[in-house]
């Protein structure tokens, strides 16, 4: 939806609407102990031999003070707001020999840009905003994918200096935002932590679908209390896997010295990745079920199907957001039931059986029966894809397409994101080349990235290499194989809504 200024103007009349925009504007003003942390007698020690007695409360620094007193004089320009803030991270914060924030120091101006944010805000409102998003930053995609407010996309887990340097990328698309919108920079709080969050609430769908795969996690020590108190509704961030997908089960693994399967979970947000959490990848967690038998992982090594686990013979190196197989779950699911666990509490993965290939007499058939079914397990619905789409090519021909997704059909710019070509059987090499060539023609004159041809025999996914088509790069399954929940989910990789 786009930014309805009638709805908003009703927003900041409310009570509730006022207080927030109240609460926002002064966001200069803490209290002395509101960033004020224990801390060791020499850094204390250290502090008063540089004169910062009034920044001291006991065995307490007040630091957001101190880095905020730092920066307060510090020359900043919007339209030099990139230059401004790479040098700030280049100097650091030193004062004197003191590096109380080490220079060009990425990983803490990322993981850390809570406490940074709120206080650039409150020197530079005008540009910086507080980011509050800890461990949450689908919250943030969302709203600005709901308000139509673009983004760049998120750097890599390794480029520490681009996850540093993207929130300036964001204080740039909000600040673009304001100029739209005419909001004050306590308004633009106010919108992103309560306006925009009712909004998306009154839109979620509070049902945990069914599962459609299974994941690893890991827990260490510090974890341990939490997990044993853990109650149905408990919930939680975790390291895991961006492909997780709300409902799919999560066997949670503590590491030594527990060394064995705790409670079985389920994904309650997509899985996605933070630019801003020090680990990238974050997975929601809750309805946990607490087993009352453990399996261990000399169980694991024992176990025929385990023991040819890759993750078993890495002896569990790389846990968090490991995949289970289908068999492997089913299997983890028996030895547990051969200690006298309750299995029937468990939530188990059904293989698909909506897909029926008996008696197709014609190329509808195949439509209807099969590719429709396939991808409405795809997280389709009929409102994602445009049939027979017009396409003009060549002297004026036109040209219809089975399937378009992600359609723009702007008169002479039409364009997709992919498309899909149903023929009732394709027996041979020559009957797969000629759809693959028809099938290539649509997606080049419609800049498609990816395109798709199915047959009662299956389907074939072609995708460019180096903006090019090959005949011989597909990836192929046929009906019978994608009732296997772990191929379901890659062609949910692959070709799923989220794609789009």
């Amino acid at each position: 939806m786009r930014f309805n200024g009638y709805i908003w103007d009703l927003y900041k009349q409310s009570e509730e609407g006022r207080n927030q925009i109240n609460e926002w504007s002064s966001f200069g003003d803490f209290p002395d102990d509101k960033f004020a942390v224990e801390n060791k007698e020499s850094t204390i020690e250290r502090l008063k031999k540089l004169n910062y007695d009034g920044y001291i409360h006991g065995s307490k620094v007040n630091w957001f003070k101190i880095i905020r007193d730092y920066f307060k004089n510090k020359e900043f320009a919007i339209d030099k707001a990139l230059e401004c803030y790479k040098s700030w991270i280049a100097e650091g914060v030193v004062i004197e020999d003191f590096a109380i924030v080490g220079k060009n120091n990425f990983i803490s101006w990322t993981t850390d840009i809570s406490f940074y944010s709120r206080i650039l805000y409150s020197l530079f409102p005008d540009y910086f905003f507080p980011y509050t998003f800890k461990c949450e930053f689908f919250k943030f995609q969302n709203i600005c994918n709901e308000f139509d407010i673009p983004i760049p996309a998120v750097p890599k887990k390794k480029d520490w200096e681009d996850r540093a340097l993207f929130y300036v990328d964001l204080c740039e698309s909000l600040f673009e935002f304001r100029k739209l919108t005419g909001f004050k920079p306590n308004e633009l709080c106010a919108f992103l932590y309560d306006f925009a969050p009712s909004v998306l609430r009154n839109l979620e769908d509070n049902e945990v679908p069914n599962p459609s795969k299974v994941w690893f996690v890991g827990a260490n020590k510090s974890n341990f209390d939490f997990l044993d108190n853990a109650k149905q509704d408990s919930s939680d961030s975790w390291q895991g896997n961006p492909d997780a997908k709300r409902g799919d089960i999560v066997v949670m693994y503590c590491l030594t010295p527990r060394s064995y399967i705790h409670s079985i979970w389920r994904v309650v947000g997509d899985g996605f990745s933070d630019p801003f959490f020090y680990y990238y990848n974050v997975v929601y967690l809750s309805h946990p079920i607490i087993l009352d038998i453990h399996i261990t992982q000399r169980d694991l090594e024992a176990n025929p199907v385990w023991a040819a686990n890759l993750l078993i013979k890495k002896n569990l190196q790389g846990l968090n957001g490991y995949p289970i197989k289908f068999e492997e779950y089913l299997e983890l699911v028996q030895m547990l039931k051969s200690k006298a666990q309750n299995v029937d509490i468990l939530p188990t993965i059904k293989p698909t059986s909506k897909l029926l290939s008996d008696d197709l007499k014609d190329e509808r058939d195949v439509e209807i029966r099969l590719i429709e079914p396939l991808l409405e397990l795809l997280d389709y619905n009929p409102k994602d894809w445009m049939r027979q789409m017009t396409v003009k090519m060549g002297r004026g021909e036109r040209n219809y397409p089975d399937y378009c997704f992600g359609a723009n059909q702007r008169s002479g710019g039409e364009s997709v994101k992919m498309i899909l070509e149903s023929k009732y059987e394709i027996k041979t090499q020559r009957e797969l080349q000629n759809a693959y060539f028809q099938a290539k023609s649509y997606a080049l004159r419609l800049q498609a990235d990816k395109f798709v041809i199915a047959a009662k025999e299956g389907i074939w996914i072609y995708k460019p290499v180096k903006n090019s088509y090959k005949f011989d790069n597909y990836f192929t399954c046929n009906w019978v194989d994608i009732e296997n929940p772990d191929l379901l989910h890659n062609l949910k990789k692959l070709i799923g809504k989220n794609f789009l």
